[in-house]
């Protein structure tokens, strides 16, 4: 069976404290994503779970509200398949945590009891309420994504990241997330037809209803993700006449299909923040680890790796980079190439409200 393209995830590392003064990088952390996820004005949000069990999950997300300013609320406890609203507005989402969540992130774990279920935390201001899908949706056949398709229109609406969730209908309480979309490959698979992260359990068909916001995801699989962070999400800049600082940050591609390997893989720079490389100020650059399941670790976030990492792109998107060699096995075998991001922001630049996507890719052994 081929490895499909949702099956290539990015996962964070187990030290991502998101504080200049600790420990980071190390080995892969299949209990952490990386998320860069903007909201397109200022919203609550929303926490929701697709199994009617978690009733006592606790879920805490921190974010910049429409000031810039860095808000943490204090954790909300979900009622399983009924929304819980939260009380802060969000601009930015910066990190989140469920239940269970490691102690070596930017939030600490908020106690509660481990979901059994997706669970998502979405923008109450949604870019699409109650609306049907066409007949005809399709599920993973082995060679493509699974697909959902949507209400007439609605493709032209849907970014990369967003969440997808089913609310009537056949299957509804499915939560997934949106991972094409008219400008990424959408059109292969028909008009306003999605792929999303992974299989259904129920099919949606012409009766499904749904609704789609941008947010956070803690899927249950392929591995139960209970910490979400957008790395470099509190770096600041020295004062005007002052000095560039850099950091470092360390993420893993993992083929998360259970039987196929990848070979030749590369990692995309799709998109850059608006105003990368448009000056000298700030640059973000991909150094990929020279070995697979690399655990090396970096004094502090501002401290370049001292072994095990390959030379550091850079200039603009779009850039490919090519991985180490290997091949990235199965997920059984957990092979994970390892990538440190670097960026360097220049004294006194100025706050970018930016957002930045990578795409890892390669071939089926």
């Amino acid at each position: 069976m081929s490895v499909i393209p949702t099956q290539v995830v990015l996962y964070g590392s187990v030290n991502m404290p998101e504080a200049d003064s600790t420990t980071v990088g190390g080995a892969i952390d299949l209990t952490r994503r990386i998320s860069f996820c903007d909201l397109p004005s200022a919203s609550l949000l929303d926490f929701v779970s697709s199994s009617a069990s978690d009733t006592a999950t606790k879920i805490q997300v921190a974010g910049r509200d429409a000031s810039g300013i860095i808000q943490t609320p204090a954790a909300a406890t979900l009622t399983g398949t009924t929304k819980v609203a939260g009380t802060q507005s969000f601009q930015r989402l910066l990190y989140g945590v469920i239940s269970g969540a490691s102690a070596t992130g930017p939030l600490a774990n908020p106690t509660g009891t481990a979901a059994v279920g997706d669970v998502a935390a979405m923008a109450h201001t949604m870019t699409i309420t109650a609306h049907t899908c066409q007949a005809g949706s399709t599920n993973s056949t082995g060679i493509t994504p699974a697909t959902i398709k949507l209400q007439a229109g609605d493709g032209a609406s849907i970014t990369l990241g967003m969440i997808i969730r089913t609310t009537g209908g056949t299957g509804p309480n499915q939560i997934r997330m949106a991972c094409s979309t008219s400008g990424t490959g959408a059109g292969q698979y028909g008009t306003d037809i999605i792929a999303v992260n992974r299989d259904w359990t129920v099919i949606p068909d012409g009766t499904t209803t749904y609704e789609v916001a941008p947010g956070f995801l803690f899927d249950i699989l392929p591995n139960p993700v209970t910490s979400i962070v957008r790395p470099f999400a509190g770096v600041s800049s020295d004062v005007v006449g002052g000095s560039a600082r850099t950091y470092y940050e360390k993420v893993f591609v993992l083929n998360t299909n259970g039987t196929t390997a990848t070979t030749s893989m590369t990692l995309i720079k799709q998109t850059d923040p608006g105003g990368l490389y448009a000056t000298t100020t700030v640059e973000l650059d991909i150094g990929p680890c020279t070995a697979l399941n690399d655990t090396v670790t970096s004094t502090n976030r501002q401290t370049v790796p001292g072994s095990g990492v390959g030379s550091f792109s850079s200039g603009a998107a779009p850039q490919t980079i090519t991985l180490a060699a290997q091949t990235i096995a199965n997920n059984t075998a957990q092979q994970a190439q390892g990538v440190w991001l670097r960026l360097l922001v220049g004294a006194g630049a100025a706050p970018q409200n930016t957002s930045f996507t990578l795409r890892p890719s390669g071939a089926t052994t």
